[in-house]
């Protein structure tokens, strides 16, 4: 908005103000207020007068978000932003209609309609099952409360329309020109205050049973972004594809799904970027469990393949923490056992310690990593690091680079963050209280350089290590898996380059890739003192390259290497390497 001129119409402010939200959109509430916004926007641009909406017009908005949102939804459910939405519509139609020609309907008394019904509505559904108040309702509502203050703003002081006071929060006469979303807010604090907490029985019906989450920005046609909402339906819930095409039919979209492969949620066409994965259901990743089958069959020599699941290498590698007298015993502590817990309850018991950010290009590794309790960011760019950092809601973020590229992303992430906090620092809203709080944090993080990077950046300290591959990636994962909230942000990053400073790694490309030249070269790497053998083929892999690179550690065992090596084969998908080895 900022960027518009002070000539732009509304139809330009609604599209930008659209835009905007589409690229900024977070979860199921994000997107239908996303939705809704490119709604009003589409009305907007329609309109005869693109300077302004009439009374009919405005109630057409309405209307259409009302209807936009509730059909982005695969399985609606009542009690949340899309009954606000519905009950803000039917209340501006029924304004619209008590019209007469002795009173007509105006600007303001729509407005005003909508947003008396949107307030209702949230009373209403208070405590159905989403909290006191339902996140996106309540947010929605202000919404549509606040355009009703400012329509009734920018009436009173006639056409002068550069006249009309600022409303942003904060600001000192905020109240007094903005009566309407004063007792909003303060009738949302009350339910807050009085309702019931949320609930952390069973989830209510409708909430999603997905184990990871995963989002991106999408470049595609309508066309192409209606067939990938039909496919996500079809593996999980949960899923938005939230945009809006232009006159060529090819738009921004912002998608969302909670599934239990993530990997099925990645567009085949179009361009995905900011590919984020969290996953919502925590687990007890380092915790003793049976050793699974090997993915390709036992061998003869071995018959269960001697491989080791993701879960099973990080229980084995705590064990050898916790034995090895070199490593300090707070890195070597057992995580404390983790209660059940709903995915907004975990997402919220997240934000309270060190948030980790794992990048990787491998799709094949997105799941491991994310059971390690990281946001994993895909393909990784400057947008999808600072993304996922602001997602985590953490104070520090540690984030594990995948190659070189991806490190100076990274540190650009850090610093495009810290830019911005430089800017709100330096010309703080009027009457914000917390400015010099703001301007100390922001200096600190500047001031705090060492051989990684660290800014503030929002609040948000970043802290870069120096993983670079895929390999040193997960190793640094699994160590940090489990860390306790009350964790510091240096000794975590001592025990992730602790971690993959224990690896030797091996890329092979092309010939060297074949079968038998990984299988001649994981023999050869082998030490007596090793004890794991990790493999990640890429996408151009052979299919029998695990097989056979494990089938080589079998065969040294007991005169190359000790009985208890372990190998672990990951199918990454990555473009390059073809194959990477790592040995610890």
């Amino acid at each position: 908005l900022h960027r518009l001129g002070r000539a732009a119409d509304a139809a330009q402010v609604a599209r930008a103000a659209a835009d905007g939200a589409v690229r900024g959109a977070r979860g199921n509430s994000g997107l239908l207020v996303s939705q809704a916004l490119a709604a009003f926007a589409d009305i907007c641009a329609d309109a005869p007068n693109p300077t302004g909406l009439r009374p009919v017009e405005l109630v057409h908005a309405y209307e259409a978000m009302a209807d936009t949102t509730w059909a982005a939804v695969s399985r609606p459910v009542v009690g949340t932003l899309l009954s606000v939405a519905r009950d803000a519509a039917t209340a501006a139609r029924s304004a619209l209609e008590e019209a007469t020609a002795s009173s007509p309907a105006t600007l303001s008394i729509i407005a005003a309609a909508a947003a008396f019904g949107s307030q209702e509505s949230v009373v209403e559904t208070a405590g159905l099952g989403h909290g006191p108040v339902d996140a996106g309702g309540a947010a929605f509502m202000l919404l549509l409360t606040c355009l009703s203050d400012t329509i009734d703003a920018i009436q009173e002081v006639g056409s002068g329309k550069n006249e009309a006071p600022e409303l942003r929060q904060g600001h000192e006469d905020a109240d007094e020109h903005a009566p309407y979303t004063a007792v909003a807010r303060q009738m949302l604090t009350d339910l807050a205050e009085g309702g019931v907490p949320h609930s952390v029985g069973p989830e209510p019906l409708g909430m999603s049973t997905g184990e990871f989450e995963v989002m991106y920005l999408l470049e595609a046609t309508a066309v192409q972004a209606g067939q990938l909402r039909r496919d996500l339906e079809l593996i999980g819930d949960s899923v938005g594809v939230v945009g809006t095409p232009d006159a060529l039919g090819v738009g921004l979209y912002q998608v969302h799904v909670h599934t239990d492969t993530p990997r099925a949620a990645l567009p085949h066409v179009g361009r995905a970027r900011q590919i984020c994965i969290h996953h919502l259901h925590p687990t007890a990743l380092v915790a003793s469990t049976d050793e699974p089958p090997s993915p390709w069959g036992a061998l003869d020599s071995d018959p269960t393949g001697h491989v080791v699941s993701f879960e099973r290498l990080a229980a084995r590698r705590a064990e050898r923490k916790a034995k090895s007298v070199r490593m300090h015993p707070s890195q070597a502590a057992a995580p404390r056992p983790v209660p059940a817990e709903t995915p907004r309850l975990a997402a919220r018991s997240r934000q309270a310690g060190i948030g980790v950010i794992a990048c990787t290009r491998a799709p094949g590794l997105i799941e491991q990593l994310a059971r390690s309790d990281a946001a994993v960011v895909l393909n990784p760019d400057r947008e999808g690091i600072a993304r996922a950092a602001a997602d985590l809601g953490s104070s520090q973020v540690i984030v594990l680079p995948c190659d070189a590229a991806c490190t100076e992303a990274a540190h650009d992430a850090a610093r495009f963050l810290a830019a911005r906090s430089a800017v709100s620092t330096v010309r703080p809203p009027a009457g914000t209280r917390n400015a010099g709080a703001a301007r100390e944090a922001a200096r600190a993080g500047m001031q705090a350089g060492s051989s990684s990077e660290r800014y503030a950046a929002e609040g948000i300290q970043l802290l870069v290590c120096d993983t670079d591959d895929e390999a040193r990636v997960l190793a640094a994962a699994v160590a940090l898996a489990g860390r306790s909230e009350e964790a510091e942000l240096a000794d975590l990053a001592r025990r992730a380059w602790s971690a993959a400073a224990g690896l030797r790694t091996i890329s092979l490309n092309g010939a060297q890739a074949d079968a038998d030249a990984v299988a001649h070269a994981v023999a050869s790497a082998l030490r007596p003192s090793d004890e794991l053998l990790t493999v990640i083929t890429g996408r151009n892999a052979g299919r029998d390259v695990g097989a056979l690179a494990a089938s080589a550690a079998v065969s040294a065992r007991g005169h190359v290497v000790g009985e208890d090596v372990e190998v672990a084969v990951h199918a990454g998908g990555q473009e390059h390497p073809d194959v990477l080895i790592a040995i610890e």
